[in-house]
């Protein structure tokens, strides 16, 4: 599976909709709504990123416009942002950006 795919499923079952600039903040919206929009009579499948992960990959194999789209949105959205992503176990993680001082763990 394509990290953008992965990044997405994670946005949408996270309900990221945070706004990092205002065309970003419009784009991850538009792109969650349309999201929930194709998902909607199965959003149960919206409410984890893995199963968002996997129904999101069945449906861009189906309909690769959908997937053009959505990835066009997301790149749209990521202009100048930054998105952390982890997935798996850790006992501890840090991410962060932008930091202006001292950091002290």
């Amino acid at each position: 599976m394509d990290p953008v795919t992965l990044a997405i499923a994670g946005a949408v079952a996270t309900g990221i909709a945070t706004r990092t600039g205002e065309s970003a903040g419009t784009a991850l919206t538009t792109l969650i709504g349309r999201i929930r929009d194709r998902f909607r009579d199965r959003p149960a499948v919206l409410e984890s990123e893995e199963s968002a992960a996997a129904a999101l990959e069945t449906e861009f194999t189906r309909d690769p416009r959908f997937r053009q789209d959505c990835h066009g949105l997301w790149n749209q959205a990521q202009t100048g942002a930054v998105a952390n992503s982890f997935t798996g176990q850790a006992n501890n993680v840090i991410q962060a950006r932008d930091i202006h001082g001292d950091i002290t763990l």
